[in-house]
């Protein structure tokens, strides 16, 4: 007899409309819908597909028997309730699985350190500062004390900014722009002063940032007086530094007009060129926002890919939005240079769910519906797709939020979920440009760093032309390895830190939200 020869119901081999992302999981995930019935080629293993599978949703490549563990990029995700070979992989059949923190550092091992070849000699053009870093953008800053002189900093920034003649005479600052926030009076003393004084002390020290108007009510718990007697000589760091009272200029009018003239008497000190330098000075803030399943397939490892080469060509990166952590604590882990980051980190992820248990919130809020609608099957899975952006190199040190770096390389800031506040704290810890996956589309920006917006699908980039500057779909749709991708990322960054502008700096996208002490955001 002849060799039994099998017929696929529409020539489909695996890898024509599903991505396994190690050799070692057990879960595919569909980049097309596969219809019921469907037949796929896997190895020698025919899968018939047992429920309709959409795009972005995953089936399984084998029997999982109950009690067994689930995986994805070679770690678990879930605990299989009995799922057979081309099911549809969900909430219904998977139940959930959390890392214990004690075993986790009783059995750290510090990692066998590398040196990677994936490394470049490229430069960007940046602006060079007193203290030898470098910014890809050039903005003066004015800083409201509180939520009080808020709406006043933004009146004077307005006005200037939309003035096309100093424009003119000032071609090399990208812009004048208020950190207008909610914060700085009406709260007690202690952490909740502490962390936005820490903020906004840190957003002006942003390589980034030329100059600061620091401007108060006159009454509130922070004056000006004090906010500079707590950031102490700034003027060392190269920023022009001004300071201005609403009450005792006698009014918002006044107020806006004094204004306005201090920080022209300043800007000829900010008019400074962009020189080449190398991309050991770029410092990368890693963010996603509206994820989708493929944000994790596409988007985030991208990110990580060019993180990887900037970091091992000398720069740094910065990932944070800690409950996007859990789940994913032993893959980062494993990657901590020394015991005391690791307790670090873990007592910093402790003390947020401890938090989230005295105000009766659950870390589970993080998962959104609009990630389950995207073929994201838990909080788990979630996050072990978010921290591909932090690449694969070691992790250095683990921050506060808003404090600055401290060493070359991966830092992990303690931060929330919320892309503004999660933005402004990675920024204040020193981040002169962001990366920002999305699936379903965010569209914000940041106050001082330019943000490139990276799609995970193209259908995203096709639909959100005007908001999305580059596109991961490639990798599902033209089947463009992650590296090759990667190399065109790595240039466009080094445009953007150049002076091009992102859809967010055309639409002047400058958000800016301090993540509060009084709440726990997720």
């Amino acid at each position: 007899m002849g060799k039994k020869i099998v017929k696929l119901k529409k020539n489909f081999t695996l890898g024509d409309v599903a991505l396994v992302m190690s050799s070692q999981d057990n879960v595919a995930v569909a980049k097309m819908e596969i219809l019921k019935g469907d037949s796929l080629l896997y190895f020698d293993t025919l899968i018939t597909i047992k429920s309709t599978v959409p795009a972005g949703h995953r089936f399984a490549l084998s029997d999982i028997k109950e009690g067994e563990k689930i995986k994805q990029y070679s770690y678990s995700f879930g605990i299989s309730k009995g799922i057979s070979m081309g099911s549809k992989v969900d909430g219904s059949n998977v139940s959930e699985i959390r890392a214990d923190y004690k075993k986790l550092l009783k059995s750290y091992v510090v990692p066998r350190m590398h040196t990677s070849l994936n490394k470049t000699d490229k430069t960007f053009f940046g602006y060079k500062r007193k203290n030898g870093e470098v910014g890809t953008r050039n903005y003066y800053v004015i800083i409201p004390t509180s939520l009080c002189a808020s709406d006043t900093a933004k009146r004077i920034a307005d006005d200037l900014d939309r003035n096309n003649k100093l424009k003119a005479a000032y071609p090399n600052i990208d812009g004048i722009t208020a950190a207008a926030h909610t914060e700085g009076c009406g709260s007690s003393d202690g952490v909740m002063i502490d962390r936005l004084l820490l903020t906004l002390k840190n957003t002006i020290l942003n390589p980034n940032v030329c100059g600061a108007l620091i401007i108060d009510l006159g009454c509130e718990k922070i004056s000006a007086s004090s906010f500079i007697k707590y950031a102490g000589d700034l003027s060392k760091y190269g920023k022009a530094i001004d300071t201005l009272s609403i009450q005792e200029s006698g009014g918002t009018r006044k107020a806006v007009e004094k204004g306005k003239n201090l920080i022209l008497k300043n800007l000829r000190k900010c008019s400074v060129k962009r020189e080449p330098v190398s991309i050991k000075h770029l410092i990368i803030g890693a963010e996603c926002g509206a994820s989708d399943s493929f944000s994790g397939i596409t988007a985030n490892p991208l990110i990580g890919s060019t993180v990887d080469k900037i970091i091992n060509s000398g720069g740094s990166a910065i990932l944070s939005e800690t409950p996007e952590m859990i789940g994913a604590e032993e893959t980062l882990i494993k990657r901590m240079v020394s015991k005391s980051v690791a307790m670090k980190f873990l007592k910093g992820m402790s003390w947020y769910k401890d938090l989230a248990d005295k105000l009766g919130i659950s870390m589970e809020g993080n998962f959104v519906p609009g990630n389950k609608k995207g073929g994201l099957v838990n909080l788990t899975l979630k996050s072990l797709g978010a921290v591909l952006k932090g690449g694969t190199t070691p992790i250095v040190d683990f921050l506060d939020y808003a404090e600055r770096t401290h060493r070359k390389g991966l830092s992990i800031m303690n931060g929330p979920g919320n892309d503004l506040e999660s933005m402004t704290g990675i920024a204040a810890s020193g981040a002169n440009i962001f990366l920002f996956s999305t699936g379903r589309g965010a569209v914000e920006g940041n106050l001082i760093a330019p943000v490139i917006k990276i799609s995970s699908t193209t259908e995203l980039y096709k639909k959100l032309n005007e908001d999305i500057d580059f596109n991961a779909g490639e990798i599902i749709d033209k089947n463009s390895t992650i590296g090759n991708l990667g190399d065109k990322l790595l240039d466009f960054v080094i445009a953007v830190a150049s002076g091009k502008k992102t859809w967010a700096d055309k639409w002047k996208k400058r958000s800016y939200q301090v993540w509060s002490a009084g709440k726990l955001s997720l």
